[in-house]
């Protein structure tokens, strides 16, 4: 029998498991994707422009998917969440994250697009922790959202607050109050729509609030008073 000594530290190799299991699917089906049509599967035929295009995109998921590689060994060996905080174009990331989702988006039937205000500055956080948090929520906005639907995402700046808000916004069914409440109280919850017949927002939403604070933010998300869901990510702006 396993000493209860044990027990903590094998839930949280557990639990740091999920979440690399969670985190990497995203570069993981990018590649996947992007490959499969340069591939020529289902009788795609690309322009060398496309084959260029799509090489690119698949050659940034792959780099994504080293750097939490790497930042899971870390962590791993270190015992405790690692944060390495430096420059991060918003603008940059946001033309990589479109990229990374267009293809599911367009698989999905929803519009995928961005917009960053002209004041927004240069960030000063994790960039790896950034990527996570942001593809969760982007792979979660897309995947309930109906076709004919929008996901955007954008950098506003609050002067008032000083801070940095990331919003990503649907136009999907929203996120029923109690599954709401139960995620932001840390408690898993999971749900289904009609459209979709698929589960989730319930593990990636803890990943998220998790990692939020980890930057030193905070996570709200409510119901847009046209439907869908608003994720607003608010981090300091300095």
């Amino acid at each position: 029998m396993a000493d209860q000594n044990d027990r903590p530290d094998c839930e949280r190799e557990a639990k740091l498991l999920r979440e690399f299991a969670h985190d990497i699917r995203t570069p993981l089906n990018a590649m996947l994707g992007y490959t499969a049509m340069m591939a020529g599967e289902g009788g795609t035929k690309l322009s060398s422009d496309q084959v260029y295009e799509y090489a690119g995109v698949v050659n940034t998921a792959t780099r994504r998917l080293l750097e939490i590689c790497e930042r899971a060994l870390d962590e791993a060996v270190k015992g405790q969440t690692v944060v390495h905080v430096e420059d991060v174009n918003f603008t940059a990331f946001c033309i990589e994250l479109v990229g990374t989702f267009e293809k599911d988006a367009e698989d999905h039937g929803v519009r995928l697009e961005y917009a960053i205000a002209d004041d927004f500055p240069i960030m000063r956080t994790d960039p790896v922790i950034l990527y996570e948090i942001m593809t969760n929520l982007v792979s979660n906005a897309i995947k309930f959202t109906p076709r004919g639907g929008k996901v955007s995402v954008r950098g506003e700046v609050n002067y008032r607050e000083e801070a940095l808000i990331l919003v990503v916004q649907d136009t999907g069914k929203g996120i029923p109050s109690t599954i709401l409440m139960s995620v932001m109280k840390g408690q898993p919850a999971t749900m289904t729509f009609a459209h979709t017949h698929r589960k989730g927002w319930g593990q990636g939403l803890l990943i998220v609030q998790e990692k939020v604070k980890q930057l030193g933010g905070e996570l709200r998300i409510e119901s847009a008073a046209n439907g869908g869901t608003v994720a607003c990510i608010h981090l300091p702006k300095d």
